[in-house]
């Protein structure tokens, strides 16, 4: 990592620079790799096809951006402006999950989010402003800030798991999950998988129109997750650990 990568993170320049304003800027640099991520995947992203978007060469591109690998870190603080954040008047439980929602949603919108690398994630602007809302919505939760941050680091891991899920399944034609039932009926030996079909031996479908009692394919999801950590509050709370 250069070390001014985290001033150009945070839109400063580097210190010891003087003289005129620069034609190109990181700034612009990133919004041009943005464009073409958007467009054309995050594989089509690279410092030759970014110097065309902004009409530059290559090598002016490094005075701004050291390599791929930091445009991607810069990428991604980029994308984190993009998150739409829920509404301020809701309790930490409907907070967090509107909040975890979002994350989810982004995803959905930008697949090419999930292909950033997870190195790239380094505390820019944007991610502390969407940290600092999940924090927010556990302001009045008594529990130590570790915590807190851990909690919020959950809610995020779960966030991108089911976007992976959520973008997969988008992408693929058929459900492949639809006919789980026939598949265990006709290919699922029971005493080789007495577990599993000990429990599918007393499940009945759904109605039509009734698989989810929600639109969010992640609601149940959610809700176990919110349902955990109301747990821990509590038990924080009833063990006197509050300071």
């Amino acid at each position: 990592m250069s070390s001014d990568l985290i001033p150009r993170l945070w839109g400063k320049s580097p210190a010891g620079r003087r003289g005129p304003k620069p034609a190109l800027s990181a700034a612009q640099i990133v919004e041009a790799a943005y464009v073409i991520a958007d467009d054309q995947g995050l594989a089509a992203v690279s410092m030759a096809r970014v110097a065309e978007e902004v009409g530059c060469s290559p090598m002016a591109l490094y005075r701004h951006v050291k390599n791929k690998d930091e445009l991607l870190i810069l990428l991604a603080d980029r994308i984190s402006a993009e998150l739409t954040p829920p509404p301020r008047d809701l309790g930490w439980r409907e907070g967090l999950a509107a909040w975890m929602r979002a994350q989810v949603d982004l995803a959905l919108s930008k697949p090419w989010f999930l292909d950033l690398p997870l190195g790239s994630a380094l505390p820019g602007p944007r991610r502390l402003a969407w940290l600092d809302l999940g924090f927010y919505y556990l302001r009045d939760v008594t529990l130590p800030a570790d915590e807190k941050l851990a909690i919020l680091g959950i809610v995020s891991q779960y966030a991108l798991g089911e976007a992976r899920i959520e973008v997969d399944a988008a992408r693929q034609p058929e459900n492949p999950y639809e006919a789980f039932e026939q598949t265990l009926v006709t290919y699922a030996d029971p005493e080789r998988f007495p577990n599993l079909m000990g429990v599918m031996a007393g499940w009945e479908p759904s109605p039509p129109g009734g698989e989810l009692e929600s639109d969010d394919a992640s609601a149940f999801g959610q809700s176990l997750l919110m349902a955990g950590i109301a747990a821990h509050i509590e038990r924080h709370l009833s063990s006197g650990d509050s300071k």
